[in-house]
């Protein structure tokens, strides 16, 4: 049973309203404020973009709005339509990771998305300069986050241009590559890599775009 408080005026008059408003006010905002961040969320997920391949660029350089847009014009063509909706779309993830970082919690911050990355349904290809790619190699080859070379790569590559650990190879130098000059970016010593391949439990929702991360990345080492 709801609690009074002093006198209660007759229902709907101007002082009952006057009254429920100091008493009960809190009763009405806080379930609205709820609502309303149910319905923004759902409407957020309904209306965000839906892209088929999530490219993560993890290293010390920062490129411009332009740049991107012009990677993701030349890359979007080469992707596979995993969703079915008629287009090809790629989400390009930009994250600036330098040791030479003058604010330390915006690194710890970037590397703290990296790693999430890893292990994001949606992601799976990655560029990674050389010294943020080394951290994630691990101790033994069970502990690294990229998926060998052997188990994706057709497009022919020369030795030098391969990033190896614990005896294998991982990623693929880009700093050669027309696709990234043309659209003006510098990846000197920067590598691509595609993640490890999906747990046994993560199969069933991850392979689609795990193969068409392999499928683009295929693609643009054959430019």
């Amino acid at each position: 049973m709801a609690e009074k408080y002093g006198t209660i005026p007759k229902r709907f008059t101007k002082a009952w309203w006057e009254y429920f408003w100091l008493y009960y006010k809190w009763y009405v905002i806080i379930p609205a404020l709820i609502i309303i961040a149910i319905a923004s969320t759902v409407y957020s997920n309904i209306t965000a973009p839906k892209y088929d391949v999530t490219l993560t660029y993890a290293g010390k350089n920062v490129f411009s709005e332009s740049a991107a847009e012009k990677l993701t014009s030349a890359l979007s063509p080469l992707c596979e339509d995993i969703d079915s909706n008629g287009e090809k779309a790629l989400s390009f993830v930009q994250l600036q990771i330098s040791n030479d970082s003058v604010d330390p919690q915006y690194a710890m911050a970037m590397n703290t998305k990296l790693q999430l990355a890893f292990a994001e349904d949606a992601t799976y290809i990655f560029i990674l300069d050389k010294e943020n790619a080394m951290r994630y190699v691990g101790e033994k080859d069970d502990d690294c986050v990229y998926a060998p070379l052997d188990n994706w790569l057709s497009a022919e590559i020369s030795e030098d241009d391969i990033f190896s650990a614990h005896g294998k190879g991982y990623g693929v130098n880009l700093s050669e590559y027309k696709l990234f000059k043309d659209v003006g970016m510098d990846l000197t010593d920067h590598y691509l890599f595609i993640r490890y391949y999906p747990r046994k439990d993560q199969i069933e929702k991850q392979l689609d775009g795990y193969n068409a991360a392999i499928k683009l990345a295929n693609s643009l080492l054959s430019e």
